[in-house]
């Protein structure tokens, strides 16, 4: 062999020893590590509590981040169904209103709840509880005539329902703009002049309202408070027969009789002459007005619960249980112009419709 490969050999043999020196080193350090580890004692004492809550922190450390990120994965999660569950309703309602144009109790309840809108009228919605409330009740005459089968009919009821609507929400608005407000005391007043008119005992007249309207005592305060308010709006904006009330009057006290009045305003106010009416007669007031009137004197201007006019009476004669009497009206005719002007112009939006 030559000095080359010899060396070349040795070289070889040096490079190998080496590795198998550092292989070995390693493999100790690792071995001693290992016996370095101490083991906890398998009993907990006084001594050892300390180890031992340190190696419980421990795997609770390993555990923290993964937690938090199941928590932010949780939050999503309930935050997506309950978004997908409010859209579900939410729709489901929608239908159950517009499309299907549901009235029973539950959608009743729902537009009770929310401030829904039936239409939109001059810029005011018309509620759709509100159309409900009156709807309802003429179903519910329907059903008692035994005629809820007929679709014409309750399609007609149904439009009725929704222009009563209409009404209260432009005679809010109107109210709004001339600050009159419902004084709760007289829908109240009027609510009892109507039960004791009916000879009802309290009960006995809140299951009529009931059976017959399909209306609690607190829808029937609601119905009398629209009622109410629509003729005062009526009377505070009919500026046209509050001056004819005022010409009336000069008339009377010049002496005129009813008769020539009636002929000399013509069509500006509707006559009625000699009618002879039961004194319980359910008229708005006008009787009990006539009744509480001196006999052959006009009396006047006389609001009655009807709210359609002034009225100016005179008691001709009274007969047992029927009085006769006479009467001129001076008509409102302001508040209903003015909503078939703005339904004319189409100022009115509708977001049901009845023709199916």
């Amino acid at each position: 062999m030559s000095n080359i490969q010899m060396k070349s050999i040795i070289n070889c043999k040096t490079r190998l020893s080496c590795r198998l020196r550092k292989r070995g080193t390693i493999m100790k350090k690792l071995l001693k590590r290992n016996k370095t580890k101490k083991e906890l004692p398998s009993r907990i004492t006084n001594d050892t509590v300390a180890q031992h809550r340190e190696k419980v922190l421990a795997a609770g450390r390993k555990h923290k981040y993964p937690i938090q990120y199941t928590k932010h994965r949780l939050i999503w999660i309930t935050s997506f169904v309950s978004l997908a569950v409010l859209a579900v309703f939410v729709t489901l309602g929608w239908l159950q209103l517009y499309v299907w144009k549901d009235t029973g109790d539950i959608s009743y309840r729902l537009v009770k709840i929310f401030p829904l809108p039936v239409a939109n009228i001059d810029g005011e919605d018309a509620l759709y509880r509100d159309y409900l409330l009156y709807h309802r009740s003429t179903l519910t005459i329907l059903n008692n005539q035994g005629q809820s089968d007929q679709k014409d009919k309750v399609k007609f009821y149904q439009k009725q329902s929704i222009d009563k609507a209409l009404d209260v929400a432009y005679a809010k608005k109107l109210a709004r703009e001339n600050g009159i407000s419902v004084d709760k005391d007289k829908v109240q007043g009027l609510i009892q002049r109507q039960r004791e008119v009916s000879k009802l005992s309290e009960a006995a007249y809140e299951s009529v309202v009931k059976d017959n309207l399909h209306w609690t005592m607190s829808e029937l305060t609601t119905a009398m408070e629209y009622t109410v308010l629509k003729q005062e709006v009526s009377f505070k904006i009919d500026k046209k027969a509050e001056d004819l009330v005022m010409q009336i009057q000069k008339k009377i006290k010049s002496g005129k009789n009813l008769k020539d009045i009636a002929h000399e305003f013509g069509d500006k106010i509707q006559p009625a002459f000699d009618l002879s009416i039961s004194k319980d007669n359910s008229d708005g007031g006008l009787t009990e007005a006539a009744l509480k009137s001196p006999k052959g004197k006009i009396t006047g201007p006389v609001k009655t619960l009807s709210g359609d006019g002034y009225y100016f009476i005179v008691l001709n004669a009274i007969d047992g249980n029927n009085v006769n009497y006479s009467y001129i009206k001076v008509p409102l005719t302001v508040f209903n112009k003015q909503l078939d002007s703005i339904k004319k112009s189409n100022k009115v939006k509708y977001y049901i419709s009845v023709d199916k």
